[in-house]
C-alpha cells in the first residue's frame, strides 16, 4: 500500500499553527480547570421520635388524669371522663456537626462547550456528652402532638359548659376545636 503524502504540501503553513494552537488550547483547558473546594462545619439538629406503645399510653393517661382534675373545678362540670389520643410521644432534638464539603469543577470539550460539575459531600455525626454512658445533646424537647380529645361530663349538656369545656381542652392541649368532642354524661 502506497500513501501519498505530497497533499500535506499542498496546505498552507498557517493552518499548522492554527491547528497546534488548537491542541494546545484543548489540553491545557482541560489540565488547569479551575477547581473550587469548600468545606464548612456547622450544628444541626436532628429529631428523634420515639412510638413506643407503654410510652404513649403512659402520656394519654397522664393527660387525662390532669385535665380531668382541671376540668372538674369548672363551676356546672363534675363526673369527668376523658379519653386523650396522641399520635406519638415527645420529639426529642439531637445536636449534631454536620461538614460539609462543595467542590467544583469547570470543564471544557472539544466543540468548545463548558460545564459546570458541582459535588457535594454532606458527613453528620451526633454530638455526645462524655459521661457513662455517653449520651447525645438535646436540643430541645417538644411535647406529643395530640390526635384528639373526648370527654364526658355531667353539665356538658347544657351549651355554655360545653363551650367552656371544649376552650379548655383547646387551650391546654393546643388541639383545633375539630378534634375534640364533649358529650354530656348519661343519668343513673
Amino acid at each position: 500500500m502506497n500513501f501519498d503524502f505530497n497533499f500535506l504540501t499542498r496546505i498552507p503553513k498557517w493552518t499548522y499553527i492554527l491547528a497546534a494552537l488548537g491542541l494546545i488550547l484543548i489540553l491545557f483547558g482541560s489540565f488547569n480547570s479551575p477547581k473550587t473546594v469548600k468545606q464548612s462545619e456547622t450544628a444541626e439538629a436532628t429529631k428523634v421520635v420515639n412510638t413506643d406503645s407503654s410510652t404513649i399510653s403512659r402520656y394519654e393517661r397522664l393527660y387525662e388524669e390532669k385535665l380531668a382534675q382541671v376540668l372538674n373545678q369548672i363551676d356546672g362540670v363534675s363526673e369527668v371522663t376523658i379519653m386523650v389520643n396522641l399520635d406519638s410521644t415527645e420529639e426529642l432534638v439531637l445536636a449534631e456537626n454536620v461538614t460539609t464539603n462543595r467542590q467544583t469543577n469547570q470543564e471544557r470539550d472539544k466543540q468548545g462547550g463548558e460545564r459546570m460539575v458541582t459535588t457535594v459531600n454532606e458527613n453528620k455525626q451526633l454530638v455526645m456528652m462524655k459521661g457513662s454512658p455517653d449520651n447525645p445533646v438535646v436540643v430541645r424537647t417538644i411535647k406529643p402532638h395530640v390526635r384528639g380529645v373526648l370527654v364526658v361530663a355531667k353539665g356538658a349538656q347544657q351549651p355554655r359548659i360545653e363551650a367552656l369545656i371544649k376552650e379548655s381542652v383547646q387551650r391546654v392541649l393546643e388541639v383545633p376545636s375539630h378534634r375534640i368532642s364533649v358529650q354530656p354524661k348519661k343519668s343513673n
